[in-house]
């Protein structure tokens, strides 16, 4: 089963450019927690969550400054994956790195959507019931 077919393709995005608050505004009206940034030709740059934007205010006199979602996202390691690999590799990539959800892009490189670690661990569980179960009980 391809990552196309169960990847949540209702996620946040925003551009690089964009300032924090706006990216705080974002994650207020979202179910999700976290916002991925996008290069102009929307390249996945980094995942920012509230958690990111209240330790960049905290080394800040102001929380008034206009930074912007590229000055989190710089010094971040971001994971994607491609919109046609196989569920299992997707899965692996978030059991192995700890990740909530992988960014998913196509072919030109575009964000497409995320792959969640609910939605992997639900289609693992379709195709090895067993070790699902027992990635699941690690967390």
């Amino acid at each position: 089963m391809d990552i196309k077919d169960l990847m949540n393709t209702d996620f946040q995005s925003c551009l690089s450019t964009t300032t924090l608050n706006e990216v705080r505004r974002m994650l207020k009206r979202s179910a999700h927690n976290a916002v991925v940034v996008l290069d102009q030709n929307k390249l996945p740059l980094g995942v920012i969550t509230e958690r990111d934007i209240d330790e960049v205010y905290s080394y800040s006199d102001t929380r008034d400054a206009d930074f912007l979602a590229s000055d989190v996202v710089k010094n971040k390691e971001i994971y994607n994956c491609w919109d046609g690999d196989n569920i299992q590799i997707a899965a692996s990539m978030i059991n192995d790195r700890g990740l909530s959800f992988l960014p998913v892009v196509n072919s030109d490189f575009c964000f497409v959507g995320v792959m969640t670690a609910s939605n992997s661990l639900a289609s693992l569980d379709n195709i090895m019931p067993y070790h699902s179960r027992s990635v699941a009980n690690k967390y």
